[in-house]
């Protein structure tokens, strides 16, 4: 049995909406790399943390980072 993770793309991520939660544009932080507000979030469970992380996605880009 081969216990390797199995890294995937960041278009795993992102081939569909399901589970993504809209954000009014004006309050997404600025992508990292177009500088366009992030539209969408994914909360991330820390279980060893009190604080939220988010997973952004900035559509016109395709690009997710964690905040």
């Amino acid at each position: 049995m081969n216990r390797t993770p199995r890294l995937e793309g960041m278009h795993a991520a992102t081939a569909n909406a399901t589970g993504w939660i809209e954000t009014n544009a004006a309050r997404g932080p600025q992508c990292l790399f177009c500088g366009d507000p992030a539209g969408a979030f994914k909360p991330l469970d820390q279980g060893w943390s009190s604080s939220v992380k988010r997973l952004w996605w900035c559509r016109p880009c395709e690009t997710t980072w964690v905040d």
